[in-house]
């Protein structure tokens, strides 16, 4: 049986700052200190907290220098949401548009 109490959100359904702020409490850390930490303004760690924003190439040097967590990482975590967004979205125009092909949508 597949209820919602034991079902799991997979990775890509996540967006990379809800990951980045469980790396920062398990660090011990407020998101104000990681902020000073890494040089990254207050704004964008809320705005990546809430998943208005990307974790780019220069942050996640940062989160490396000041976690020590792989670039790499947030790499693919990054990849693997804007992926996952992206199916949706399809999925939503293929639901308003039965007729159009995914060839169409898609390069």
């Amino acid at each position: 049986m597949n209820t919602s109490a034991n079902r799991r959100t997979p990775h890509e359904a996540l967006h990379p700052g809800q990951h980045l702020l469980e790396c920062i409490k398990s660090h011990g850390l407020s998101e104000q200190d990681f902020a000073l930490r890494a040089d990254i303004p207050m704004a964008t760690i809320d705005a990546i907290i809430a998943g208005r924003h990307p974790i780019t190439c220069d942050i996640a040097l940062r989160i490396d220098r000041t976690l020590g967590i792989m670039p790499d990482l947030w790499f693919v975590l990054q990849s693997r949401w804007q992926q996952h967004q992206k199916k949706l979205s399809i999925a939503a125009l293929s639901q308003t548009f039965p007729d159009l092909l995914i060839e169409q949508v898609m390069p």
